[in-house]
């Protein structure tokens, strides 16, 4: 890739120094020949991910060809809390991707967007995915944080070869029942295995998890997870104890692959896509690449949408990327700057040559109605799952997030290993939750 580097960062407590930056660039300021250097940081590591920054970035230079970025990478699951330690220093980027808003915004690593953005950045995107561009700063208040560019959701991958070999048909809908049945139905003994599942690791595992628990009626709180006013917290509940029964007994029972407990998302992904595994609930972070690699192996991919339980339709996790503003970026004075790139990065041409070079999913959904998302297949389960979105962590639970990605992995894998009951891992996390939530500073009432 001349001309484009992403450098990674694995060592010590700042941003390495020293990368090569992006050539042939001008200036935005008024400050004559001068150029303005930033830095972006980013977590994901696929070649796909540099080929799509590129494509923003060679559209973005035309306009502003004053301003050199150079692209930096912390790998995503070192990100988090390494982005926390350089909040402690003077070592934050000037901008990037934002993953963890409330964390972010309480450690006062990233910069408030109040008053600086246009409206219609916004308005088409998912009110939900806005909702979780806010945070609650140091000052007590909540501030929009980022700017949304695509949006990640899960969806159920299938082998869809070994689907028809089955008599397994693909459906618009279906319930966990039907999953579950389809998932012994595509399991060999010993060969092949109906569906990949991962236990260990940060993201994935837990929001895959809480996925499956929503869709037996588990909940956070009793009232609306919008409301800013702490509540008494409920997960510890029967339908939280159905919906992790359910999910775990596709392990239990021998239709998930074995390595379930110690898998990470690559582990995962690695055993869809060399057909160990008919079936992956997974996001749509790597279509293109399993969409390939399933040509290379002669079978065919699809997807379907989460399958809908007991508590009815099961209301995704909402992720994907979103764009912001690093406390690196005031050192210089460079905010105008820096502002300009992830305007342009989450304004719909930025979206459209981001995720049509990498396979993501726009965040816009005037872009997700372009054809090249709404009629191909592989994006249908996607789609279909994301009109079922709905807020469910409380946005009051400053942290909680990120505090699930401590405490629900071992807790999960207790239970795939039958040394917890469903009843006791939900009872544990309650208790895990409240306690880091206090230690936060965050008011959770009795």
């Amino acid at each position: 890739m001349t001309g484009f580097s992403r450098r990674e960062v694995v060592k010590g407590l700042g941003l390495a120094t020293g990368a090569a930056l992006l050539p042939g660039l001008g200036s935005l300021s008024a400050r004559a020949a001068e150029t303005v250097k930033l830095v972006n940081v980013e977590h994901d590591t696929r070649p796909l991910d540099n080929a799509a920054y590129k494509a923003v970035y060679d559209a973005f230079r035309t306009k502003h060809p004053g301003i050199e970025i150079e692209f930096q990478l912390i790998p995503w699951e070192q990100a988090r809390p390494k982005l926390l330690t350089m909040a402690q220093g003077d070592g934050l980027p000037d901008m990037g991707r934002v993953a963890w808003v409330a964390d972010l915004a309480a450690a006062n690593a990233i910069v408030p967007l109040d008053g600086k953005i246009e409206p219609s950045l916004l308005d088409t995107v998912d009110p939900l995915l806005v909702q979780q561009a806010y945070g609650v700063g140091n000052d007590g208040a909540r501030h929009l944080y980022a700017l949304p560019w695509f949006v990640g959701t899960q969806s159920i991958l299938v082998n869809k070869t070994l689907l028809d070999k089955a008599g397994i048909t693909l459906k618009d809908s279906w319930t966990t029942d039907e999953f579950a049945a389809a998932a012994k139905a595509l399991t060999v003994p010993g060969k092949q295995w109906g569906v990949t599942l991962d236990g260990a690791g940060i993201g994935d595992p837990v929001q895959i998890f809480l996925s499956a628990i929503y869709g037996y009626g588990g909940k956070w709180v009793a009232g609306a997870p919008q409301s800013v006013t702490p509540e008494p917290i409920v997960f510890d509940s029967p339908e939280t104890a159905a919906g992790i029964e359910w999910y775990t007994n596709l392990y239990l029972d021998g239709s998930a692959v074995p390595s379930a407990p110690t898998d990470t998302y690559k582990e995962r992904d690695a055993n869809f896509q060399s057909g160990k595994a008919a079936m992956a609930w997974q996001g749509p972070w790597s279509l293109l690449e399993t969409r390939e690699n399933f040509k290379q192996g002669g079978w065919e991919l699809a997807s379907m949408p989460l399958p809908t339980g007991p508590g009815g339709s099961v209301p995704p996790s909402l992720g994907g990327g979103m764009a912001g503003l690093f406390r690196g970026v005031l050192k210089d004075g460079h905010e105008a700057e820096a502002l300009e790139w992830i305007k342009f990065l989450s304004s719909e041409e930025g979206q459209r040559l981001y995720c049509k070079t990498n396979g993501m999913i726009p965040a816009s959904r005037t872009l997700q109605a372009d054809p090249f998302w709404a009629d191909d297949p592989l994006y249908k389960g996607y789609i279909g799952t994301m009109k079922n979105m709905r807020q469910m962590l409380p946005i009051w639970a400053t942290g909680l997030e990120g505090l699930l990605d401590d405490v629900v992995p071992p807790l999960m894998q207790g239970v795939f290993l039958r040394q917890l009951t469903p009843a006791d891992a939900a009872k544990e996390i309650q208790a895990q939750v409240i306690r880091g939530l206090q230690q936060n500073g965050v008011r959770v009432p009795s």
